[in-house]
């Protein structure tokens, strides 16, 4: 079994949140990047992502106080659990208001909408993959005990109050994100057609973690019907990205001829740590 690795912390600073804005970055980054090289207008993208970011943030939110709070209302702190946006978020439900965001922003703007959902889908491939890497740092979804040879060993007095060998879930969907990351990466050397990748990485996502939450804790992760509320969102997920491919087969629009130049990455990784040349002296 794999060993624990106890979360790093400086202060209020955590490895979580260190890694989250790290992926907001990046994430946001790769997605103009992206938008760049389909010569999308950057000004309606900077709108797209505005949308997208409120969506998810306030769907996080919603989706996990609604769905995996019971008895929220009853608490003390109900009226803070209400109105502050991180006391718990679900990555599913971030999920759902971002996309309800990106139905917002293609409301308010009339726009070849799914050339701009690939470009939104490069971000979220990004985020959620520094996201998930947060997650596992800092282990806050411990799954069921279990003597898997890749179950984490968790210590007594360790922050998350299990001890013994447990599933990881973070840990297990970091290398999901890996691996959709990796084959985003691969897929997009060539122009496809629009929406085409969205609807992959959609069932390259759902199918896995359906199947992985079999492995969460009741306590942590309530059931309707028996499944948990990312289960039924990952049917959802499924048969949203079937209609997709159905659209966008009987419409056939094309893939772009070829892609434009876009900002290297090197200038990104240059404006993140704001390395600046001194002009020389005269």
């Amino acid at each position: 079994m794999l060993p624990y690795v106890a979360p790093p912390q400086l202060g209020p600073i955590t490895s979580f949140g260190v890694l989250a804005m790290l992926g907001a970055y990046f994430g946001l980054a790769a997605g103009s990047r992206h938008a760049e090289k389909l010569g999308l207008d950057p000004a309606r993208v900077r709108s797209m992502a505005i949308c997208c970011a409120v969506g998810g943030i306030l769907g996080a939110h919603y989706v996990d106080l609604f769905l995996y709070q019971p008895g929220w209302s009853e608490q003390p702190d109900a009226l803070w659990r209400f109105i502050n946006p991180f006391a718990g978020i679900s990555s599913y439900g971030g999920l759902i208001g971002g996309t309800l965001g990106f139905f917002v922003f293609g409301l308010w703007h009339r726009v070849k909408r799914l050339r701009y959902a690939d470009a939104a889908l490069v971000g979220v491939v990004v985020l959620l993959t520094f996201g998930r890497a947060g997650c596992a740092s800092v282990h806050d979804h411990v799954g069921i005990a279990s003597s898997s040879l890749l179950a984490v060993d968790f210590p007594p007095g360790n922050p998350s109050g299990v001890v013994g060998p447990h599933h990881d879930l973070g840990l297990y969907e970091l290398a999901l994100f890996a691996v959709l990351l990796a084959a985003t990466v691969l897929l997009l050397r060539r122009p496809r057609r629009p929406g085409w990748i969205v609807g992959v990485v959609a069932i390259g996502y759902a199918v896995p973690r359906f199947f992985l939450d079999f492995l969460r804790r009741e306590l942590s992760d309530p059931r309707y019907a028996g499944l948990t509320p990312a289960q039924w969102s990952c049917l959802a997920t499924v048969a949203a990205a079937i209609a997709l491919f159905v659209w966008i087969y009987r419409h056939r629009e094309p893939p772009p001829a070829r892609y434009l130049d876009a900002t290297p990455w090197r200038v990104h990784l240059r404006n993140f740590v704001r390395i600046r040349r001194r002009p020389a002296a005269a």
